[in-house]
């Protein structure tokens, strides 16, 4: 008999075994969701798929997750594969198109503003000091990296005597960062050495003490910030960053956001919070705003100068005119 859109899930799932943890755990938090949805609207077979289906499945996904577009897209994904085995109209899964549907996910991707970072910080730091969300959203507030390199760092990476953090590559060993390093065939070189404020190193010796699990992950490797099974998969570390920018730690009206407070940020993404790279911008703009060398600020964040200067340095073009008259004096020669 004809296999079920159940079994053609099961299917999907086997053959694609190899794929990361954080993948196949989005695989099962979705697609059963739809099948359960289609079963429930007696449909049972990839042939009984119809747009109306889809169109009232988007339907009943905005009522539950209002904007967040993730949902849909891995459902789209796993239709299209379905598709190229069963007739069916390619339209079912064409609806799922991100433009098409008009989605974008509730995490907001500006940069984090200084005065949101305050609150929200200030908040962390009376009532859950030491905590994998604060001690997560301090460090990324001031060393400003990438969600991948947080992922990739070794609790041996981190000096907090001296305050001081190694950013390394180490492909053979189950964690990659953005270009790399110098002998690889990346372009570039993301490997660095930053300094840490006194502050963060606290919070993470606080949180090490307290909070981290004693555990390492499937190389033998001990991740910095860990859960119980090893070191965390990049889903779960942009899930403590929303939980950290909720409407649970930072005063809506601040956020310029409207939340009642019925938004659950263990499991859903609340209306205040920010992705990741919305911290990593705002603690880049941070520093150049506090006066860090745009040239400084691109081998600490691992950005290039012109990237910087487009996108990050918030001075007025008066403002980068003094910031560089010393040294365009210094230059000058006597003639």
């Amino acid at each position: 008999s004809q296999p079920t859109l159940t079994e053609y899930y099961n299917r999907y799932e086997t053959r694609r075994s190899d794929r990361s943890p954080a993948t196949i755990s989005n695989y099962k938090r979705t697609i059963p969701k739809f099948t359960a949805f289609a079963a429930d609207h007696n449909v049972t077979y990839p042939a009984e798929l119809t747009t109306d289906l889809v169109d009232d499945y988007v339907d009943s996904l905005q009522k539950q997750y209002g904007a967040d577009a993730t949902i849909a897209l891995h459902i789209r994904a796993w239709l299209r594969w379905l598709h190229k085995r069963k007739s069916f109209d390619e339209r079912v899964y064409r609806l799922l198109d991100k433009d098409e549907l008009g989605l974008s996910p509730k995490a907001r991707d500006e940069a984090f503003p200084k005065r949101e970072a305050a609150a929200v910080l200030g908040t962390l730091r009376e009532q859950r000091y030491g905590s994998h969300v604060h001690a997560l959203l301090e460090f990324l507030w001031n060393a400003g990296l990438r969600i991948g390199e947080v992922r990739a760092l070794d609790i041996t990476d981190v000096d907090l005597t001296n305050n001081d953090l190694l950013v390394r590559h180490r492909p053979d060993e189950g964690t990659r960062i953005k270009n790399g390093d110098g002998d690889d065939t990346t372009n570039g070189d993301g490997e660095r050495d930053i300094m840490l404020h006194p502050r963060v190193c606290n919070a993470l010796a606080t949180y090490i003490q307290l909070n981290r699990h004693e555990v390492s992950d499937e190389a033998g490797r001990d991740p910095l910030f860990t859960t119980t099974r090893g070191r965390p998969a990049r889903s779960t570390l942009r899930r403590w960053v929303y939980e950290a920018t909720s409407c649970r730690w930072t005063d809506p009206e601040l956020a310029g956001q409207t939340c009642d407070g019925s938004c659950d940020p263990d499991s859903d993404v609340c209306s205040c919070s920010y992705y990741p790279h919305a911290i990593r911008r705002g603690a880049i703009v941070n520093h150049l705003s506090n006066n860090l060398r745009p040239d400084k600020a691109a081998e600490r964040f691992d950005v290039s100068p012109d990237v910087i200067r487009k996108h990050y340095d918030p001075r007025s073009k008066a403002r980068r005119k003094n910031d560089r008259s010393k040294a365009v004096k210094n230059a000058w020669e006597d003639l």
